[in-house]
């Protein structure tokens, strides 16, 4: 019986993988992580994780620079819900219309944000003067909302112009 238990601990072996992880922070900065310890590295605990393969395609896939993989299409269950073209427009078009909204949100945000940002970079309040540490914080901030307001408007608008 002992030599069952050994071969399906060997079988079993290659499905569950754990190995320690150490973070290390150079001098300079950089963080490297590493399955080796090294002097001043920390350990990070990391749980089991199970290492099963994935499916295997017939064709390598390979990623050249400046181009983008292309996407892969698996085929749908057969019991898998069907919508007709009709509805497909349907909510096609409802998507592209909350896009829109959601565009035309956050450019009127993203211009609030240029405008508030112009107004504290004018003025200063009597607190502000006596902390300058506070006025360049609030500039961070309102800088920080106005680049998060542009990357707003540029994801959007890259998501529409997918669309048509």
């Amino acid at each position: 019986m002992k030599p069952f238990y050994l071969l399906l601990a060997a079988l079993l072996l290659p499905v569950f993988a754990h190995a320690d992880i150490y973070k290390y922070v150079d001098e300079n900065g950089h963080v490297t992580f590493t399955n080796t310890p090294m002097k001043g590295a920390q350990r990070i605990y990391v749980d089991s994780i199970s290492v099963i393969p994935g499916p295997s395609s017939s064709k390598p896939r390979t990623k050249t620079a400046g181009t983008t993989a292309p996407r892969v299409s698996s085929p749908s269950p057969a019991d898998f819900p069907k919508v007709d073209a009709a509805t497909q427009k349907s909510r096609d078009s409802n998507r592209k219309q909350i896009l829109l909204d959601e565009l035309g949100s956050e450019k009127t945000a993203l211009a609030n944000a240029k405008q508030a940002l112009a107004d504290a970079e004018n003025t200063r309040s009597a607190e502000e003067k006596a902390n300058p540490q506070r006025y360049v914080e609030r500039l961070g901030r309102l800088r920080d909302a106005s680049v998060m307001h542009e990357k707003n408007v540029a994801a959007l608008t890259n998501e529409l112009n997918r669309l048509r």
